[in-house]
């Protein structure tokens, strides 16, 4: 089998190899990258990090292309033990010979990783379209603000302000189909079955935010690198911001809608943490308590996630 390594990126070129000598570059994009997968033949193992480039993974997989995948963490461990620097040239070429020397490193892509992979590629198209509509309607409250410091017309104003609200309206159109779309994937996720379905408050788009950001959880040491990854005891906005902030939104839902829904065990916890850090932290303003008490009840429903995701395999 040939094996290819791939670094891949969203913000500038890919690079790959396939001796792990010669690097070149792929321009970041859907076209590009089909161009490339036109030109190989054979039998043919693309090594990938597993963090992300679903859409690319997703592409190869159509193509009948087999996929490989392993921790970033595990490129950085290679990297440093050898004092090479950090350049994605490097770590391209780190991933072949790790491909080529050490491949049961890697994991292959199977029928759960595709559906991981459209379920984070739905969580994001979807995640743009709510930003764009949160700036449409920002916009919208914005110009009818000018529009009374400059004396608009009433005419010119309403037909100003119906083109903002149509824009708004379809984008809506587009939240709602958008978010359809994630629900009826994350529907087909073991997860939502034997634990999502079953926690009151947590609906498919909370679920396949955690799902989407978290991806393989085999790729976390242990419960407490991904406590790490979610932000988890980061409660002071000066914290060390170097971790998942999709997930930690997404967990922020989670707790907004298992106290809103009165969930019967994470309320209850919730609750009685804001009891006990009233009581122990006398000090502590009513908004410090109600941090507390929110980061330790997601810290808790991050670790059953861990250990859930474990026995599903």
């Amino acid at each position: 089998m040939i094996k290819i390594a791939i670094d891949w990126s969203v913000t500038k070129d890919m690079v790959y190899t396939q001796d792990g000598k010669k690097v070149k570059k792929i321009p970041a994009t859907k076209e590009s990258f089909q161009k490339f997968l036109d030109k190989l033949n054979g039998d043919i193992g693309l090594y990938f990090e597993a963090g992300g480039g679903d859409v690319f993974k997703l592409m190869a997989n159509q193509k009948g292309y087999k996929i490989f995948t392993i921790p970033g963490k595990r490129t950085k461990e290679e990297r440093e033990s050898l004092n090479i620097e950090k350049t994605d040239e490097n770590d391209v070429v780190i991933i072949h010979s790790m491909a080529v020397n050490k491949p049961k490193m890697f994991r292959q892509f199977n029928e759960r990783d595709i559906l991981v992979s459209k379920i984070c590629i739905a969580f994001k198209s979807r995640h743009d379209v709510e930003e764009s509509l949160v700036r449409a309607k920002n916009r919208l409250f914005a110009l009818e603000g000018q529009m009374d410091l400059l004396n608009i017309p009433k005419k010119d104003r309403e037909k100003r302000i119906q083109n903002k609200k149509a824009i708004i309206e379809q984008l809506e159109k587009d939240f709602t189909y958008e978010t359809r779309s994630l629900e009826k994937l994350v529907k087909q996720h073991p997860l939502w079955e034997s634990y999502f379905k079953d926690e009151k408050g947590i609906g498919p788009a909370v679920a396949g935010g955690i799902i989407s950001q978290v991806k393989d959880v085999t790729r976390f040491d242990d419960k407490y690198s991904l406590r790490h990854y979610a932000g988890m005891g980061m409660v002071r906005k000066k914290e060390n911001q170097n971790f998942n902030h999709k997930l930690k939104r997404a967990l922020y839902f989670f707790a907004t809608g298992i106290i809103k829904n009165k969930n019967p065990k994470w309320r209850e916890l919730y609750d009685n943490m804001k009891i006990y850090y009233a009581d122990k932290h006398s000090d502590w303003r009513p908004g410090k308590v109600n941090n507390y008490a929110i980061k330790f009840v997601q810290t808790k429903f991050l670790d059953n996630f861990y250990k859930k995701s474990l026995e599903i395999g």
